[in-house]
């Protein structure tokens, strides 16, 4: 059975006194995973800390810590502090972001992501292993590292991937895949690169977690769910990286209706070139019964662990927690039921 997981820290808009109660409600109503995420609000390791001091049970989950962001060395670190903190339950999810991101906002050269990918790999599983680690690559350096801080078991390595070279490179050195923007219809194509690296490492594929980051909104006003997740996909759409994502998918002439008129500076028919079926496939949404059912179809095609990042169009932060706090039960017992 799919793993039942959430995003956190749930809502950027939320105050830090509301944690305690969404890291619980989660776990009560079945929840078994939490997955963070960095991009421009908190880091990736924070909300995992804090939330592991409130649940015996879940497993936590990083999805995914940019590479470019942070030398190996510091990674290992982090990445050992969050297994102590957990107590054996946290799996380093890795990724490479965005050039938009990356460049635009880090300041760091967004060069040779596979390679970069693969080498970190490398070195951390070296660092894992209580090794003296010095390793000169193509984009990694280090010399003579070793952590100097006692744990029992490393935590497994997830790799984030979207084209074929990063799929089957998951496959090859990762102990799972994530996946992010996918389709039930779309995830059996992305599946066979991550099998073909893994056959071809020696390695039986069934032995990969399919862990997929699921956007959705337990809200039966389909109508503006629908717009605000248009608007949403829009955005990444126009960013170079997952246009040639979305193509490869399957929305080859609605992304490239969408890309060439928001740089032509013409949003309203960038926007209108996402179709309501396109933001239906992609998102979930409805009532508990309808979003259940969808994800029982990510299930059905191969997931193996979903990380749901739930979304509320409330205005204030008050209505978007009541709302967090309802989808998140109401969810969990449907999913139970479906």
């Amino acid at each position: 059975m799919m793993k039942l997981g959430v995003t956190i820290p749930f809502d950027p808009f939320f105050s830090h006194q509301h944690f305690p109660e969404l890291v619980r409600t989660a776990e009560r109503c079945g929840y078994t995973e939490g997955w963070s995420y960095e991009s421009y609000t908190t880091d990736a390791f924070s909300p995992i800390s804090a939330a592991a001091m409130l649940s015996s049970k879940m497993r936590f989950g990083t999805a995914i810590v940019p590479v470019f962001s942070r030398p190996p060395a510091l990674i290992a670190m982090s990445a050992i502090t969050a297994q102590l903190i957990t107590g054996g339950r946290f799996v380093l999810g890795l990724g490479i972001s965005t050039p938009n991101i990356m460049q635009g906002w880090m300041g760091v050269p967004f060069r040779k992501p596979v390679t970069l990918m693969r080498e970190t790999v490398e070195a951390l599983r070296a660092i894992f292993r209580r090794e003296k680690v010095t390793l000169h690559g193509k984009m990694v350096n280090i010399d003579g590292f070793r952590l100097d801080v006692p744990f029992d078991t490393p935590p497994p390595i997830y790799v984030g991937a979207q084209g074929s070279q990063m799929l089957r490179l998951a496959g090859e050195i990762g102990d799972g895949v994530i996946v992010n923007f996918v389709t039930p219809e779309t995830l059996s194509a992305t599946l066979d690169e991550t099998r073909e690296g893994r056959r071809a490492a020696g390695k039986d594929p069934a032995t990969l977690d399919v862990a997929c980051r699921i956007i959705c909104a337990v809200d039966e006003d389909e109508e503006t769910v629908r717009a605000m997740f248009r608007r949403s996909l829009t955005a990444y759409v126009t960013v170079p990286q997952y246009n040639k994502f979305f193509r490869e998918i399957g929305y080859e002439k609605e992304a490239g209706v969408a890309f060439e008129a928001w740089n032509a500076g013409d949003r309203k028919k960038a926007l209108e070139s996402i179709p309501d079926g396109m933001v239906e496939k992609i998102f979930v949404f409805g009532s508990p019964a309808q979003c259940a059912r969808r994800l029982r179809d990510f299930e059905r095609a191969g997931v193996t662990t979903s990380a749901l990042q739930f979304s509320s169009f409330a205005k204030t932060p008050e209505e978007r927690r009541s709302r967090l706090l309802k989808a998140i039960e109401n969810l969990g017992q449907a999913w139970r039921a479906a």
